[in-house]
């Protein structure tokens, strides 16, 4: 038998790969409108050399179209989250073919994305990409 908490976890983690969905069509589409919706106001997102960029300064690279994102695909994602917690925690692969001021920046990056549950409604608080490397 399923239980309510069960349930929740299974909707939430419904809730959190289509957040993350949004999230990759907005910035294959350079929507900062879109992707300003989708995050917290104090975002951070860590990228792959280690740089941190505060929201407002990432979402500029899309405004300016210094970062263009031509793919972005998720998968081999992992949602942990609770019932009683409004949090959760996702960890995928992120494969993008990119270009930043005119540089390819293609890759395939290990992510974590952290989002927040505000009422019925999720926002990215923080991501963390790091390159993926064989062991």
């Amino acid at each position: 038998m399923i239980t309510s908490d069960e349930q929740i976890v299974a909707r939430t983690r419904t809730e959190i790969k289509d957040l993350l969905t949004c999230f990759a069509t907005a910035q294959r589409l350079s929507d900062a409108d879109e992707l300003s919706g989708l995050l917290t106001d104090d975002f951070k997102l860590v990228g792959p050399l280690g740089f941190v960029v505060p929201k407002q300064e990432w979402l500029k690279q899309f405004r300016t179209g210094t970062l263009q994102i031509q793919s972005l695909e998720w998968d081999e994602i992992d949602i942990r989250t609770h019932a009683y917690a409004y949090s959760a925690i996702a960890i995928g692969r992120l494969t993008q073919a990119a270009s930043y001021a005119r540089k390819p920046a293609d890759g395939q990056f290990r992510v974590t994305a952290l989002a927040i549950g505000q009422g019925r409604t999720w926002h990215l608080a923080g991501a963390h990409y790091s390159p993926i490397a064989a062991p």
